[in-house]
């Protein structure tokens, strides 16, 4: 079961009736510093710490996933094009993804705590919709929302979900989950609001909305702090956790970022989630343009943004209690089977005229395109270990911005090509995305724990 290198008398274990306190390692080497619990250490449970960060990411989660709702009234209040105004949502998620890498090396390094990171980061996401509101050119908005708003949105989304992981480490997917789900659920109202918004009323609506994202990350973000290295809660002991059985087993040891994208099985992860998320960001830009363009009411395609939104929400939270039973690369390859059908439910509901229909098929495209993200996270870690899973996390998230390229990228240049029909073959790209993000993830395979012989 391992032996403790502290507290514990030469040649004794320690009672599994006693808590532990010490250093320890598991049957595999990896190490745990048990000590003083999140109330010693703070002064605040460690549920009230996650439950402040994940306030922080509800906060600035409407600039993804209200954007999209608000495209049409960014057309009518600025003349802008419909591809247009899709740029700077296309420049916020590669500034947003590809921050994961960067903002976990500061935080490694100790020079970004996350107290700093959260509230920088809703200063800058409050600049940012300021900037969408103000701006009469779609390059100053692609300036101040896409760059400023996708390295805000960056710092406080990374820096709350990483928070909830190392404050429980032994559920990670279970606690990381709420978190990242709070980045859809708190842009419910935005969602859906948008759409019913008067273009006229366009600035004032942003500046409140600025107004309100600044106040609620400068509140939470007061006081973030992390636990310290290799810290384990003191009522659990880390070796008889290291032993327990589960649906995905531990990594047998731990992996560089070189080693893991030399194994193939983190370039996998990486694709599915450049996949997954080219279909889930087409559908939050693309889809409220989509149905008022076939004649849907402004309070029915709310309606079908509130349920997509809330979808993804709940998809998060619920995909790491799912797959702790199931095992997560089943799961994942279902919800993205589910995602991947519901694109072109989605395409003919709404060519159709159904508002039922949508609402029936916005819910598997919620579920499939959110639960992407934590499940394909937690497999990094499964897979790769936890000594640089920080780093390898971050690479897997940044694929992400090669889902906003493909998602929204690609539906801008195809509605900017065919006006006319140019919606069908977005769509139907999509689902063909999700459909092979389901293939790649029923491949992916774990690596292989030892080292061939040469001979």
């Amino acid at each position: 079961m391992g032996t403790p290198t502290a507290t514990a008398p030469p040649g004794h274990l320690p009672s599994p009736y006693v808590r532990p306190r010490g250093e320890f390692r598991d049957w595999c080497g990896r190490r745990y510093t048990v000590g003083a619990s999140a109330r010693e250490l703070t002064g605040h449970s460690r549920g009230f710490l996650v439950g402040r960060a994940a306030l922080a990411v509800a906060g600035v989660g409407v600039l993804q996933f209200g954007y999209g709702a608000a495209v049409p009234v960014l057309v009518a209040a600025h003349g802008w094009s419909l591809p247009q105004a899709l740029l700077p949502l296309l420049v916020w998620t590669l500034f947003q993804g590809g921050s994961a890498v960067p903002i976990a090396r500061l935080r490694g390094r100790g020079v970004l705590r996350p107290d700093r990171a959260v509230t920088a980061g809703a200063l800058l996401c409050a600049a940012a919709l300021l900037a969408l509101g103000l701006a009469q050119r779609p390059e100053w908005a692609v300036a101040g929302y896409g760059v400023l708003g996708g390295i805000g949105a960056g710092l406080v989304y990374h820096s709350c979900v990483h928070l909830a992981s190392v404050w429980y480490p032994e559920r990670p997917a279970t606690h990381a989950g709420p978190v990242s789900g709070a980045f859809a659920l708190g842009s419910v109202p935005a969602a859906a609001g948008a759409l019913l918004l008067d273009p006229s009323a366009l600035a004032p609506a942003c500046t409140a909305l600025a107004a309100a994202v600044g106040a609620l990350g400068l509140v939470c973000g007061r006081h973030l702090p992390q636990p310290p290295p290799r810290w384990w809660p003191p009522r659990t002991d880390p070796r008889s956790w290291a032993l327990r059985g589960r649906a995905e087993p531990l990594a047998s040891f731990d992996h560089s970022p070189a080693q893991a994208w030399r194994s193939g099985a983190l370039s996998a992860l990486h694709a599915i989630v450049a996949l997954a998320g080219a279909a889930a960001l087409l559908d939050l830009a693309v889809l409220p343009a989509f149905l008022l363009h076939f004649s849907h009411s402004p309070p029915a395609v709310a309606a079908v943004m509130a349920v997509l939104v809330a979808a993804s929400g709940l998809g998060r939270i619920a995909a790491g209690r799912w797959s702790a039973r199931a095992g997560r690369r089943r799961i994942l390859v279902g919800v993205l089977l589910a995602g991947a059908v519901a694109q072109f439910g989605l395409l003919a509901a709404g060519s159709a005229g159904s508002a039922a229909a949508l609402v029936c098929f916005a819910v598997p495209a919620g579920v499939g395109g959110g639960s992407c993200y934590p499940l394909t996270r937690t497999l990094a870690m499964d897979f790769f270990g936890a000594r640089d899973s920080t780093d390898i996390r971050g690479l897997v998230y940044s694929a992400k911005g090669v889902g906003g390229l493909l998602g929204v990228g690609g539906a801008a240049a195809l509605l900017a090509a065919f006006p006319a029909w140019g919606y069908a073959p977005a769509f139907c790209a999509a689902g063909v995305a999700a459909l092979a993000a389901a293939v790649v993830a029923a491949r992916l395979r774990r690596p292989l724990p030892v080292r061939t012989i040469p001979l």
